[in-house]
């Protein structure tokens, strides 16, 4: 099992960890409904995607 020989400084670890940086992620609006979903992704609220109905389920829950 690998072993390191020397330990890693601060100075080190944080210039390795300097380049995770955490990212918001996109949204859009959902053309059928209005609800803000991520993009190329089902809308959650209505079960639309690309102008079609995709989740019958959805679909029928936000006809009601």
């Amino acid at each position: 099992m690998p072993v390191p020989k020397k330990r890693v400084g601060h100075s080190d670890q944080a210039h390795r960890r300097a380049n995770w940086k955490a990212i918001l992620s996109q949204v859009t609006n959902c053309p059928h409904c209005g609800v803000v979903n991520r993009p190329h992704c089902l809308c959650t609220n209505c079960g639309w995607y690309k102008g079609r109905v995709v989740s019958e389920k959805l679909h029928a829950h936000h006809e009601h």
